[in-house]
């Protein structure tokens, strides 16, 4: 990434030290659950923003010649599409020049008519492919959609862990059902017919009982769950509880470390094996500067980034290029320019957008839970 150019350099020399003394202030917001049962994602994503902003900032990192003071604007959407709505009109009406957000892909998408009458980039990890299918010159995804972890998943049970007999849960949300029929597509090409359940996650008083006793009757050799950790943690708990011991498959809103320490407190051992789990993204693991982040992250924090920190981290970057490409702060001026550049997105290496605003060359990694650590799988993939 280019902090400061020769030119300005230059300019800085002849105008004297005053002119490069200028600074702009330039807010950009963060939208994600901040409480409730998806709360520590959302923790996460702003964790891992500030940690970005704060490397940029500590460069002395520039904008047309100024440096910038880089602002983040947090608000907390519930994971409730309402009050998603309420908080993207407070962002905007804040002033923010960018949006990294929200977390669900239902959120996201009633969101995205705000941004887009504002003309302000949102930047979502959200994976429900109608995110970027509705024709909203606003909307980028930064990791890939449920589509391609759909079939990463079902070709993981289906061919690697070469399951004969399936047993389908998902959790009535967009994200869940999108993702479980991803997979059940893939299943079908393998001849594989499953069992298949939906649970009403906010029926508070939702029994799981009946629905283990269903899993055990099928005796599955693997149990697909499709959905967010507030009905994929009980589930879980409540299948290992009664003697269902078979392999557990979910997407990426359970797998990350802080998903396993809060099995680890609710269900201790709930997930030490027969765990796996996909990420649609990069680990900070496979390049040099994604173990720059993690010690910084550490070193802030006293934690290991979540996968959600490390997206995040990378969306920050993406916009500070890009407004730094075209000169500019104003959504207006450097939109076109994240919609058609490339950009050093750290620990994803380049990031680039496709016409409807996908990232390019979306990566899925397959991990498994090993003694209750995930573990990265290379050969899953």
């Amino acid at each position: 990434m280019k902090y400061i150019s020769r030119g300005v350099l230059i300019l800085c020399a002849v105008a004297g030290l005053s002119a490069c003394s200028r600074s702009v202030d330039v807010k950009i917001g963060l939208v994600a659950p901040m409480s409730g049962s998806l709360g520590q994602y959302g923790k996460d994503m702003e964790q891992g923003a500030q940690v970005a902003l704060d490397e940029l900032m500590s460069e002395s990192f520039r904008i047309d010649g100024k440096k910038v003071n880089f602002i983040l604007v947090t608000r907390d959407d519930k994971a409730d599409r309402e009050t998603g709505k309420k908080m993207a009109q407070e962002l905007v009406n804040e002033g923010v020049v960018a949006v990294f957000g929200h977390f669900n892909s239902g959120v996201s998408i009633e969101a995205a008519p705000i941004y887009a009458k504002a003309g302000i980039p949102q930047l979502s990890p959200s994976t429900n492919p109608k995110y970027t299918r509705m024709g909203l010159k606003t909307t980028f995804r930064i990791t890939a959609d449920d589509i391609q972890q759909g079939a990463s998943l079902g070709r993981l049970i289906a061919e690697k862990l070469r399951a004969k007999s399936v047993f389908m849960v998902d959790d009535k949300t967009l994200f869940g059902v999108g993702l479980a029929e991803e997979v059940k597509k893939k299943l079908d090409e393998a001849g594989i017919k499953p069992g298949y359940e939906s649970v009403d996650g906010k029926n508070a008083s939702y029994s799981y009982i009946d629905l283990v006793g269903k899993i055990k009757a099928a005796n599955p050799d693997v149990v697909f769950f499709g959905g967010d950790e507030g009905v994929g943690l009980p589930l879980l708990k409540n299948m290992r509880e009664q003697g269902v011991n078979a392999l557990f498959v979910a997407g990426d809103a359970m797998c990350d470390a802080s998903f396993i320490q809060n099995i680890d407190k609710v269900a201790k051992g709930a997930a030490d094996q027969n765990f796996y789990c996909s990420i649609a993204g990069v680990p900070p693991s496979w390049l040099a500067a994604g173990i720059s982040f993690t010690q910084l992250y550490n070193t802030k924090y006293k934690a290991q980034p979540g996968t959600y920190s490390t997206l995040a981290y990378t969306g920050m970057n993406v916009f500070a290029e890009a407004m730094q490409t075209a000169r500019s702060t104003d959504p207006k001026v450097w939109l076109d320019t994240l919609a058609k550049g490339a950009f050093d997105g750290k620990i994803q290496g380049t990031v680039e957008f496709d016409q409807k605003g996908d990232v390019k060359d979306g990566t899925v990694v397959i991990f498994e839970s090993i003694k209750g650590k995930l573990t990265e799988k290379r050969n899953l993939m």
